[in-house]
């Protein structure tokens, strides 16, 4: 197990919500970095009510996707905080983590030792994966989806990644969050693309799942529970389930409307 860094904090929150909207997900991220409280952390899991395509903060998606194209298919929209390039969301088990900047290592440390922590949760439940190692430049924001390639310190097995993950800093909060593919999408990224982007595989997902993995199905209910009892024995420290505070459920309805916003989600 990783030496934990003295700064994490030791009081910390679970949540573990059922699926809601792109934008309700994404609001409630941000009001829990935003409605951080002085030495605590928060370890969110949650799901999304419809297959959802999530664009990085900074990413230029108007040339690539179709807004028109998603209610066609009953898909939602949104960009996130955070950046790095799209992510579809559908049968995957989603985090996020809330934390002050104060860990020796700043954000690097932080992903590792998070990424560490889903390793070993992996492999307590026989998958053999790791971190994978750098393989040159990072590429672009327009290089196509996420999981078509691991960066370095990223969860992968055989090469192929099944967990991604992005931060960002908000004051002296950290957000991060991440996906772990559980099962193969029910929708095409080249379905949502524009005319001329939906050929070829740079438009999908890729990556590996956890269904490609295990030798028979696992529940959402199991996965979720290895998963934080994985990140809890890296991090340390006391952990209590709870809830979204009034203040973070305010919070979140002030911030919901941005991330609904066509402006805000296609805005590059």
């Amino acid at each position: 197990m990783s030496k934990e860094p003295q700064s994490l904090p030791r009081e910390w929150r679970i949540l573990r919500h059922e699926p809601e909207s792109a934008a309700w997900n994404m609001a409630v991220d941000e009001a829990l970095a935003r409605c951080r409280l002085e030495g605590q952390g928060v370890f969110r899991i949650y799901r999304w009510a419809r297959p959802s395509l999530s664009f990085g903060r900074n990413q230029p998606v108007k040339k690539t996707y179709d807004p028109e194209a998603f209610a066609s298919l009953g898909a939602e929209s949104v960009r996130r905080p955070t950046g790095g390039r799209e992510v579809l969301h559908d049968r995957e088990l989603t985090y996020s983590l809330v934390l002050p900047l104060r860990t020796p290592g700043g954000l690097r440390e932080v992903y590792r030792l998070v990424n560490e922590a889903l390793v070993q949760a992996l492999q307590s439940l026989g998958v053999v994966a790791g971190l994978a190692r750098a393989r040159g430049r990072t590429p672009p924001l327009d290089s196509g989806a996420c999981f078509r390639e691991p960066a370095a310190g990223e969860v992968e097995v055989a090469g192929r990644k099944l967990v991604g993950s992005a931060q960002v800093r908000m004051g002296d909060t950290l957000l991060q969050h991440g996906s772990l593919l559980l099962a193969e999408p029910s929708i095409r990224l080249a379905s949502l693309a524009t005319a001329g982007n939906g050929e070829g595989t740079d438009r999908e997902q890729e990556g590996i799942t956890l269904s490609e993995l295990l030798a028979g199905p696992i529940s959402f209910p199991e996965i979720a529970a290895t998963v934080e009892a994985g990140i809890a024995g890296t991090l340390g420290g006391r952990w209590n389930r709870g809830r979204l505070t009034p203040r973070e459920v305010q919070k979140a309805e002030e911030l919901v409307e941005r991330y609904r916003s066509a402006e805000w989600t296609w805005r590059r």
